[in-house]
């Protein structure tokens, strides 16, 4: 035995509104799409048909409002009716009759007009068929699952479909004329039939508005190349509401994909990149995404597909192998036009640099082969300034900081030393960097305590001599800090001290600061990591130049002595832009008290 499911024609409305749709506006988009499928299945046997869409507003004898549409398509007979309209889910068998592929059509008619349920509670078809010797038909159907279908037999109607909805009580703003215009002109505008809405017209009643260009508007031929710029920044202002930067030209021919993409005034967040993408002409949403690669978020993209595959509720794309292999070829155009463009030093490339610096950055980690030309073009952070990475590899090694504050730590001294040293603690700059190392003729490495230390200046044998009880004492004091002291002179006098450390030397550091912390807790853990080295991991550099050192060195031993030199370290890792933990502070508080007590009472 064997029967059929029953359908809850309500609770497919409900599904299909809660959760298929974003929400009751699709149901103009379906109604549409239905009207330029059967214009297309009839144009195919007959190329000569007209292809004409018009939509109305209005009411019925109770006063409800009424949606009309009526296209000049192929329309049904009484038996397409009764499985197209009248089986949830099925989608037309007219197409290999008539030689149609399914890729020549937009949508699917059963669930297209299922949607207009949405708003409706009562859905109208009179059609007639193009067939030869098809008589008209009318199919009515209810909110409640039921319908009736007639063939009219003295009729005279058209070919072609009429469809009209009456409203349910609480959507009847669904099908007001302006809503109902809004919405027709986002969805359809670029269709490549004459869609028209009417509309009332002050002191002359209605009249038709189309509502379609014939063309798509990037394939307009324009007298020059500033005419086309000028008409697509208008297209632009319309649809992002923004004036662009430039455009990108999009054209994949092989997969039926073409578009331009515009730059963005303004510097926007990675994964802000959302696009108005059109199927076979047909809004598929203002938003969608991953049709671009994520590092081109820099801009927004207008495209229209005849391949890429819809998701269920046709407002996103499917993502399958070939989204993934038309994103990775517009991507490449993206990254043609941008290399043409900034090697050009044009007005467009300046601007483009200043605004979108960071989108570069990321375009060059992803791209390896982009990193050459970013670093021809791109201004990184410098102790002498804003310069390309080529300008500094000119004087030298590039040698940079990992983070912006080990490269705040050392740019006062280093730029005064004239030791160029990049600041790669931005997103993506130490990414790219390390690529650029890998790439042949670049030299490229992380600043080291030596590169410092090298480009200071070494008091004489007679000073060191002097100052060596004092490094002594002080070498000592800062032992439990894990803190070597050396004495140098540089510029400015008025830094007295620089705190130099390596990436290694700190990761030692705070696993000795976590095992003293939790000895019980890690038990021998944490010694399998320690260094058997006896080098300490950071080198506090004072600065004989500095008057306050001087006059630190030559105080006899003591607690005036060591609370000076406590307060210098701290203020050099203060100044390193590290914060202090809660003994330093202390430390900190204890040796400026020192100091003060030590002042106070001189001055008795």
């Amino acid at each position: 035995m064997s029967d059929r499911f029953q359908v809850d024609l309500a609770g497919m409305v409900d599904l299909l509104s809660r959760h298929l749709y974003s929400g009751p506006q699709v149901y103009v988009r379906e109604l549409i799409q239905n009207a330029v499928d059967a214009i297309t299945a009839r144009q195919s046997a007959d190329p000569t048909a007209p292809a004409k869409v018009r939509i109305s507003t209005g009411e019925d004898e109770q006063g409800h409002p009424t949606l009309r549409v009526v296209d000049t398509g192929i329309g049904l007979t009484a038996e397409e009716a009764t499985e197209l309209l009248a089986t949830i889910g099925r989608s037309s068998k007219r197409e290999p009759e008539l030689g149609l592929q399914r890729s020549e059509l937009i949508g699917q008619f059963g669930i297209g007009l299922l949607a207009a349920f949405m708003v409706a509670n009562r859905i109208e078809v009179l059609s007639r068929s193009a067939r030869p010797g098809a008589l008209p038909i009318r199919w009515v159907g209810h909110a409640n699952g039921t319908f009736e279908i007639d063939t009219l037999e003295d009729a005279d109607v058209e070919v072609g479909t009429t469809v009209l909805l009456t409203a349910r009580s609480d959507m009847s703003d669904w099908l007001a004329n302006q809503k109902v215009v809004d919405l027709a002109a986002d969805y359809a505008s670029m269709l490549p039939v004459d869609v028209a809405v009417e509309v009332p017209v002050d002191g002359v009643g209605r009249l038709w508005r189309r509502i379609t260009v014939p063309e798509l508007p990037w394939r307009v031929e324009q007298e020059s190349a500033a005419a086309r710029a000028k008409a697509l920044s208008r297209v632009c202002e319309d649809t992002f509401g923004f004036t662009p930067l430039g455009h990108i030209d999009l054209d994949l021919p092989l997969v039926g994909i073409s578009g331009v993409a515009f730059i963005l005034p303004q510097a926007v967040s990675p994964g802000s990149g959302r696009h108005r993408v059109y199927v076979k002409r047909m809004l598929l949403g203002p938003r969608v995404d991953r049709i671009l690669p994520e590092w081109a978020f820099f801009a927004r993209a207008v495209l229209d597909t005849d391949t890429l595959s819809p998701t269920a509720s046709r407002e996103q794309l499917q993502d399958d192998e070939v989204l993934h292999a038309v994103r990775d070829a517009l991507g490449e155009q993206i990254r043609h036009w941008a290399t043409a463009t900034l090697t050009s030093g044009n007005r467009l490339a300046r601007n483009f640099i200043r605004t979108h610096h960071l989108a570069l950055r990321a375009l060059a980690v992803t791209e390896p082969d982009m990193v050459e030309l970013i670093a021809q073009v791109l201004p990184f952070e410098t102790t002498d300034g804003a310069l390309t990475l080529a300008e500094v590899a000119e004087r030298g090694e590039i040698v940079y900081a990992t983070t912006t504050e080990a490269y705040r730590r050392v740019a006062t001294v280093a730029r005064a030393q004239g030791l160029v040293v990049v600041n790669a603690g931005y997103v993506y700059d130490l990414d790219l960097l390390q690529g650029l190392g890998e790439r042949p003729g670049w030299r490229v490495r992380e600043l080291s305590n030596s590169d410092m230390v090298q480009v200071l200046g070494i008091p004489d044998v007679a000073r060191e001599l002097e100052l060596a009880p004092a490094i002594s004492r002080a070498r000592d004091l800062l032992q439990p800090d894990d803190c070597d002291v050396i004495v140098r002179t540089f510029d400015p006098a008025t830094v007295p001290a620089v705190l130099l450390r390596d990436s290694a030397g700190e990761h030692r550091r705070e696993l000795n600061r976590e095992r003293e912390a939790s000895p019980d807790r890690w038990g021998g853990l944490l010694d399998s990591f320690a260094a058997d080295s006896e080098a300490r991991t950071r080198t506090l550099v004072l600065n004989d130049d500095a008057e306050v050192v001087r006059r630190l060195l030559a105080a006899p031993a003591g607690d005036v002595f060591a609370a000076g030199l406590r307060s210098l370290y701290l203020s050099a890792v203060m100044l390193a832009g590290e914060g202090l933990h809660a003994a330093e502070a202390v430390a900190l508080g204890d040796a400026l008290s020192v100091l003060l007590g030590a002042s106070l009472r001189q001055d008795r």
